[in-house]
């Protein structure tokens, strides 16, 4: 049974988290206790001051941990010991007691789902997500108490689209942002495999030495001819895109993170059943620009109701799959 933990790590590790940054470390106590800790020098506080964004990766490693639990007729109970996340560099601290119960529901996913699930960066083949997929997505935001709203017209695909490679490209002349998502990247599969941690070249679609010469370099980047042409590159990337998703519900408290961390865990092993990828566009909900520009389109939201996730949705090949921590990296003592 002790055993039980480091199995359900060697699952729960191929959950996303934002820049792929892995802050979840573990600490077993026993056969059915264990502490669930955030590593301090694994967060964002330039580009995620608040750690909202983190909190939804936390929510999501622990929505995958439960789906990996429940296949061996268990489940995890969680008792939060903190509302903050404090970045820095100490030591693991705690953010939450788990508990493995019996499980007495229905049968859950797949665990494998786990293992085939991907974030897309590729082109699409065009195709939009079935109603029945869409249908079924849904009802997952609604019993986490959120809504899903989506969109197949081309108009506004191409706004989506257009926006958030302007944003993403606008924020990067940011120093602060530059430098914190920069030391995500890995501008070499070597090294990537070396860190298992952050995006690779070939998990981003972009050759290694372009993006390190652009992380470098990004104001000569600005230049006309070369500003022009490196948005076009990452623009083909977007081919084929038809459908365009959004999440709008309770965001301004840890518990609404946590809650929209596991909605979306659970709900990308879902599009995962269906073959359906999903790429997030992060930098059109964290730039206020482009978050006014969306909400002047979608609607702005009502109070007590934020749209905290928009994303394109569809069929792609196979994209390559991110690196992970071993599972001995992630047990702590």
């Amino acid at each position: 049974m002790r055993r039980m933990w480091p199995d359900l790590i060697e699952l729960a590790r191929w959950a996303p988290s934002p820049h792929n940054i892995q802050p979840w470390r573990l600490r077993i106590q026993s056969e059915t206790e264990a502490d669930l800790l955030y590593d301090p020098a694994r967060l964002l506080p330039s580009t995620d001051p608040t750690g909202r964004f983190s909190v939804v990766g936390l929510g999501i490693f622990l929505e995958t941990l439960a789906v990996a639990a429940r296949a061996r007729g268990r489940d995890v109970d969680v008792d939060y010991a903190t509302e903050r996340l404090e970045p820095g560099r100490g030591a693991p601290e705690l953010w939450a007691h788990l508990r493995l119960v019996p499980h007495e529901g229905d049968r859950d996913l797949d665990p494998r789902l786990i293992l085939e699930r991907r974030t897309s960066r590729l082109p699409y083949d065009g195709r939009s997500v079935p109603k029945d997929v869409l249908g079924a997505l849904g009802s997952v935001a609604e019993r986490h108490g959120y809504r899903l709203s989506t969109s197949s017209d081309r108009a506004f695909v191409d706004f989506v689209l257009g926006l958030n490679r302007d944003t993403l490209f606008e924020d990067l002349l940011e120093p602060a942002a530059r430098r914190e998502v920069g030391s995500w990247l890995r501008f070499s599969e070597r090294d990537a495999v070396e860190r298992r941690d952050g995006f690779s070249p070939s998990a981003l679609g972009f050759p290694g030495p372009l993006l390190h010469a652009y992380f470098r370099l990004a104001p000569v980047f600005e230049l006309p001819g070369p500003r022009h042409a490196l948005r076009r590159l990452y623009f083909r990337t977007m081919r084929g895109t038809s459908t365009i998703a959004w999440f709008t519900g309770p965001f301004d408290r840890h518990a609404d993170w946590v809650a929209a961390g596991r909605m979306l865990g659970r709900s990308w092993l879902l599009l995962t059943k269906h073959g359906v990828v999903l790429h997030p566009f992060g930098s059109i909900i964290t730039n206020r620009r482009a978050n006014a520009a969306l909400q002047a389109r979608i609607g702005a939201d009502e109070p007590g109701s934020t749209t905290w996730l928009i994303a394109r949705l569809g069929y792609s090949a196979e994209p390559p799959r991110s690196y992970r921590l071993e599972p001995r990296e992630l047990i702590v003592g």
